[in-house]
């Protein structure tokens, strides 16, 4: 209905490495692209929230930091609802097995870019990060994730935050 607010109902924590945009066109590509449905919040202390936000906190983060990002996830109160993950072309080290090893009950989504073909094959090593649901999607060639995020990506994010579009 045109005119009508609407207020977001979660919020996305982006914590990116070497392969996702750090700068202003990227996170503003972000918030832009996800709202108004979806906040979202840059870097590890978006992982504590901000005080009084009661907002469901899903985190997106990439395969290079994966092992520390969920470290600090798990620390985190609450922790979250929701993980993506970017896996680029990267496949799980023994970090991440060891930050997380099923303790994460939340979702886990792994993003793979379609035209990464060793990642494609080894998506399912991804599975230990959770006791809960996991699934595995692939990106289409022209998807700017992790370093931006377009109108593709953010209907596939909400569709996997179970977050629909009014």
């Amino acid at each position: 209905m045109p005119g009508t607010l609407m207020a977001p109902v979660a919020r996305l924590v982006v914590v990116a490495g070497r392969a996702a945009g750090g700068g202003t066109d990227g996170a503003d590509s972000w918030r832009r692209s996800l709202a108004p449905e979806v906040t979202v919040g840059q870097g590890p202390e978006g992982l504590a929230g901000p005080p009084g936000g009661d907002l469901p906190r899903a985190l997106f983060t990439t395969g290079d930091r994966v092992g520390a990002v969920l470290a600090d996830a798990l620390r985190a109160d609450p922790p979250p609802s929701h993980v993506l993950l970017w896996t680029g072309d990267r496949e799980p080290e023994e970090d991440c097995a060891t930050a997380a090893a099923g303790r994460l009950s939340c979702p886990v989504t792994v993003l793979v870019p379609r035209a990464a073909h060793a990642p494609r094959t080894a998506a399912h090593r991804w599975r230990g990060l959770t006791g809960g649901p996991f699934t595995v999607r692939f990106l289409p060639s022209d998807c700017p994730l992790p370093a931006a995020c377009d109108a593709g990506s953010a209907r596939l994010i909400k569709e996997e935050l179970q977050v629909w579009p009014a």
